[in-house]
């Protein structure tokens, strides 16, 4: 098995493995993404932060192109980042254009509940997956501020026989002292548009510093561009 080290920048060399490769590719091929071409979408949305209320549009081209009607600072930016997210975890994109364009070796022989660590190498965040039965289940990555891991707790199929996350919970530490510095739960919802299945609902349930907030968006009337 190749070896992997980490140097004080947290950037990780490998030797790449083959058998990594085609593992990370046919969990590319399993994910649902939206078709090449497409151009975008505008839906009604309703954005709700722990009960306040905020109604208007919004136009989705992509994750840098996203416009939104509701000037309310806070729910403008709850939105545009959500709304963002999705639409780069979404966007029609080549295996080569996303972790296939890292070096990728296995990190451990796949006993663990999640399934087989799977190491990235030179993407600058230490990252890792857990891959089991043909689907990411666990995210790990690191950045100067904090480190996070995704753990995916429910998937379904799309119509296209794609998986398409639906819970997963996101846990952030403190680089330095290892401490839990938060939890977001999140729960998604989509609907058929043509050969596109565009985001209906995001619910996040925060934990920070003892308090709990809650956070939805909802779209409705969807288009396409």
């Amino acid at each position: 098995m190749a070896t992997y080290t980490k140097d004080k920048d947290v950037e990780t060399a490998l030797e790449d493995d083959a058998e990594a490769r085609e593992t990370m590719q046919e969990v590319f091929n399993n994910t649902a993404r939206w078709p090449v071409g497409f151009g975008g979408f505008t839906a009604d949305v309703v954005a709700n932060i722990n009960g306040e209320e905020q109604k208007g549009t919004v136009t989705v081209k992509g994750p840098k192109d996203i416009e939104i009607s509701i000037e309310e600072e806070k729910a403008k930016g709850f939105l545009n980042e959500n709304l963002s997210s999705i639409a780069m975890h979404r966007g029609p994109r080549s295996f080569e254009e996303s972790d296939g364009k890292y070096k990728l070796v296995f990190g451990d022989d796949g006993t663990h509940p999640l399934g087989r660590k799977l190491v990235m190498g030179g993407d600058g965040m230490s990252s890792f997956y857990r891959i089991k039965d043909g689907r990411i289940q666990q995210i790990n990555r690191q950045t100067p501020r904090f480190s996070f891991s995704i753990n995916i707790e429910e998937s379904k199929k799309t119509q296209d026989d794609k998986f398409l996350t639906r819970k997963y919970s996101v846990f952030y530490f403190n680089p330095e002292t290892k401490g839990l510095k938060d939890v977001e739960s999140y729960t998604d919802e989509y609907t058929r548009v043509g050969e596109a299945d565009l985001p209906e609902m995001r619910r996040i349930i925060n934990c920070e510093e003892g308090a709990i907030s809650v956070s939805t968006m909802t779209l409705s009337n969807h288009k396409l561009l």
